[in-house]
């Protein structure tokens, strides 16, 4: 078996085993971490003329934006915070909309505009100190039992 065949598997039970431990905060960085190399990859592909794969990475791309637009959470009674997830629930359906366009014309330009949001969100995401993630985790819990649902108030 090649060496990158090893990397890859390494890579991807690397990261399930990162997923099954983490914090909300960290599948985030996930999975932007993930969105980049996919769209990082059908950028190639699409460089290198290799369709499959192309098709392949902006699948993936595509149910990754899914996953990070299902995960938008605020407090529909906190106007920052619904403004705050307007803007990202807007972000991700242009995210989808630039996906979609460089699929069906075969071309980069969407796919960088895409990286330039990705990589600053994750730059911020990342800068996201201890203490912030902390109170975000309270408040989370305070809602989840105030709520009754308190089934999902361990972050």
């Amino acid at each position: 078996m090649p060496a990158s065949t090893y990397l890859r598997s390494y890579r991807k039970n690397g990261i399930e085993t990162d997923l099954s431990v983490a914090d909300g905060h960290r599948v985030i960085q996930l999975l932007y971490q993930g969105l980049i190399d996919c769209i990082v990859r059908a950028k190639a592909s699409i460089e290198n003329n290799d369709i499959n794969q192309k098709a392949k990475q902006i699948d993936k791309a595509l149910r990754i934006v899914a996953g990070l637009d299902t995960s938008v959470m605020y407090d529909p009674k906190d106007a920052n915070q619904a403004a705050v997830a307007k803007n990202f629930k807007n972000l991700y359906a242009i995210f989808t909309d630039r996906l979609m366009l460089a699929s069906s014309k075969l071309s980069t330009e969407p796919l960088d505009e895409i990286l330039v949001y990705a990589r600053q969100v994750k730059a911020a995401w990342d800068q996201i100190p201890e203490s912030a993630k902390q109170e975000g985790y309270a408040m989370q819990r305070q809602r989840d039992i105030a709520s009754g649902n308190s089934e999902f108030s361990t972050y």
